[in-house]
């Protein structure tokens, strides 16, 4: 075994490539470009984060550390009713868009991956039309009018299941499928809808994981439509991130509580901690298959 290691350790030293001083200097900068960006990027957390667990009274003081160590910002935050309907609003909204967008874009991006689809093309041209020009907000605004569901959090819900994009990632994806697979599905008496589920789904489970991670944090992030469409005085239809977008813009000071008035930014930076624990939790489980789904296709033997 040691002879082995070391007969390795001498291969590795004999075909060693040695980098040439413009590589070694490039190496350099990528090193400092790299390390700058982190701590650009992680800066601002520390300092939110510190903010959230610091006494009002010392904000000014306050960088990355806290100070007057405490939790009363996050007692505040989750007693309040309106932050608790902002963020089951979206749990809500996260969950059936998740999975009814993404169950819908594949099973209609899966007859387009098959020669025999009938108008494929014509089908496919005209969903990458509706993803590339947009009839615009006020045909959209006249639906909801329509279909009473203005100020409703539903609203905001079926506008974000079409996603035209998730469509051309499963059909590129399912079109790799080896059409053997499928026909000894068939063979053994699996119908279209256990075929589907049974073999298509597991064998494309980085593009699937793909697809629903973005759809959670698309979905958990998007207030635009729900600006439009939920007024500020329909606050209990609200999602969490419309909430923290009046929450952090509303300048009115009009209470006499001066403990709220001196631990404003510390509510607010408390707040928009818990808002990112959910996508948190979830990215650890489901980045090794988006990493994958991400190269799907990118080489071609």
């Amino acid at each position: 075994m040691k002879e082995s290691n070391q007969v390795n350790q001498l291969k590795r030293k004999r075909f060693k490539i040695k980098s040439s001083p413009p590589d070694v200097v490039f190496d350099v900068i990528k090193i400092v470009v790299l390390v700058v960006s982190i701590v650009l990027v992680i800066l601002p957390i520390l300092n939110i984060v510190a903010l959230s667990l610091s006494n009002g009274y010392r904000n000014p003081q306050v960088t990355i550390i806290p100070l007057g160590f405490t939790f009363a910002s996050y007692g505040h935050v989750l007693s309040e009713l309106a932050f608790l309907q902002a963020f089951g609003n979206s749990v809500l909204a996260t969950v059936v868009v998740t999975i009814a967008s993404n169950l819908f874009m594949s099973m209609a991006a899966y007859p387009l991956s098959k020669s025999d689809c009938p108008f494929k093309k014509g089908i496919t041209t005209v969903f990458i039309v509706t993803m590339l020009f947009s009839a615009g907000i006020v045909p959209s605004y006249l639906l909801m009018i329509a279909l009473h569901l203005t100020n409703n959090i539903w609203s905001v819900i079926l506008i974000s299941i079409n996603n035209v994009y998730s469509i051309l990632l499963y059909k590129s994806n399912f079109l790799g499928i080896p059409s053997e697979i499928e026909e000894a599905a068939k063979i053994d008496g699996a119908n279209s809808i256990q075929l589907f589920l049974i073999i298509i789904i597991p064998l494309c489970l980085p593009v699937f994981a793909s697809c629903v991670f973005f759809s959670i944090v698309g979905t958990w992030n998007s207030y635009g439509a729900a600006l439009m469409y939920i007024d500020s005085a329909h606050t209990s239809q609200q999602p969490l991130a419309l909430y923290l977008y009046r929450m952090l813009g509303n300048t009115d000071k009009n209470t006499s509580d001066e403990w709220l008035i001196t631990n404003k930014s510390n509510i607010e930076a408390a707040t928009l901690i818990i808002s990112v624990i959910p996508v948190l939790l979830v990215y650890p489980y489901i980045i090794k298959y988006v990493k994958s789904g991400l190269t799907l296709g990118s080489v071609k033997e």
